[in-house]
This record gives structure tokens, C-alpha cells and sequence, in this order.
């Protein structure tokens, strides 16, 4: 089995990533050792409370895939931070979940604050999260959207 990973930005986040000048520290982070768990065909960070429930039945949640963008996500401030984490989710899931495909987006204010990192599996059943056709319709904020896709290979 073989990855194959597409990456789009829209306009916003393609500025901000080509203004992007890097920190000289090292960053640390709890976050960059991830803990995944599996419940009922969701992958969620550890943490995620739902120990309690059976299925996807008993949240609020319409679909798994809102399940996972609501619950997989990390506030930050930085977004070479948020750059960083995200590149190490992606190595992760890849590494724990070989024959799943995932969609990893960070977002962030036009100015390139208040970043949000989040990820998901995608599914054929279940509408998208992000309309990644379309990343240009995210007026308001920056976007950058990693797609995680498992190849099979005979």
C-alpha cells in the first residue's frame, strides 16, 4: 500500500506561507507525540470523552466525519507551530492507519493568527467538511489542506 498526498491552499494562506520567516528555537509540544484511538470507525485524539457512548448514535453529531473535524482540533497562536503539528499528525496517521485516508486542514486568520488545526477521515458515504474544490469561498480566513490518500497497490 502506497500514500499519495495532495496539498491546497487558497490565496490567503499561500501570502502567509511565503511571508512565513522561521523561528530559530526548537519547538516542544505535547501535542507532537499524539495518542489516536479508534471508536465506533472514528479516529480521535485521546481525550476525546466519548468512552462513555456506544455509537455515533448517541452524540450530536449528524456524521462521523463532523465528528472527527469537531473533536480533532488545536487552537494555537503560532502558525509555524501550527505548520509543524500538523506535518507530525500527518506522519503519524500515516504510520498507525496505513489503509486510511485522511484530510488534515490548518486554518488561521488573514493575518495569520488564531490558528486552528484539525483532522478527519474521508469518506465516499459522508459529505465533506471542507469544500476542497473550492478553497477561494474562504474569505475570511487562511487555508491550507492536506489530503492524506491511501493507494492499494496490486
Amino acid at each position: 500500500m502506497s500514500r499519495a498526498v495532495v496539498k491546497k491552499t487558497n490565496k490567503a494562506m499561500q501570502r502567509l506561507l511565503n511571508e512565513l520567516v522561521p523561528m530559530d528555537e526548537p519547538l516542544e509540544c505535547d501535542l507532537f507525540d499524539p495518542i489516536f484511538d479508534e471508536w465506533d470507525d472514528c479516529i480521535l485524539m485521546d481525550g476525546s470523552g466519548l468512552e462513555e457512548m456506544n455509537s455515533i448514535e448517541e452524540t450530536v453529531y449528524p456524521d462521523r466525519t463532523a465528528l472527527e473535524a469537531s473533536i480533532n482540533h488545536y487552537h494555537m497562536e503560532n502558525l509555524e507551530m501550527g505548520l509543524d503539528l500538523m506535518a507530525n499528525w500527518e506522519k503519524h496517521l500515516k504510520a498507525k492507519y496505513p489503509e486510511r485516508s485522511f484530510m488534515l486542514i490548518l486554518s488561521s486568520t488573514l493575518e495569520g493568527e488564531e490558528v486552528v488545526i484539525r483532522f478527519y477521515q474521508l469518506r465516499k458515504d459522508e459529505p465533506e467538511w471542507l469544500e476542497r474544490k473550492d478553497l477561494e469561498k474562504y474569505k475570511e480566513e487562511a487555508i491550507l489542506a492536506v489530503e492524506v490518500l491511501s493507494i492499494n497497490v496490486c
